[in-house]
């Protein structure tokens, strides 16, 4: 009789043991759930701010070039116009070789220091 009684008390803890475990994991997962959604709200936030942060730049930039357009056009249309022909600087180069058979190279410092 004892040992039945061993056994039946071995059942019993062990559906008490799994009852309580089941119990644990449920308030774990509760509590995982929960961070999960307040994650999820965070993220929602985040993705608004950035949102308006962007439509924000996105309307100062429309702003701009509304604003500059018709400058730009405006100089392009003046750099296509108005046309200024130069000599290419390797033509006079080789004019002036063909002419004295050398070329001095005479070194401006304006130009050589906005090279820099």
């Amino acid at each position: 009789m004892s040992r039945a009684y061993r056994i039946k008390i071995l059942k019993q803890a062990k559906i008490d043991a799994e009852i309580e475990s089941n119990a644990f994991r449920k308030q774990k997962d509760d509590i995982i759930k929960e961070k999960f959604c307040q994650v999820d709200h965070d993220i929602e936030l985040e993705k608004i701010v950035y949102d308006r942060q962007v439509d924000a730049t996105i309307k100062k930039y429309d702003e701009h070039v509304a604003q500059v357009k018709e400058r730009v056009i405006g100089n392009l249309l003046d750099l296509v116009m108005d046309i200024k022909p130069e000599i290419h600087h390797n033509f006079k180069v080789r004019k002036e070789i063909n002419e004295t058979g050398t070329y001095t190279r005479i070194i401006d410092p304006l130009q050589s220091a906005s090279r820099c």
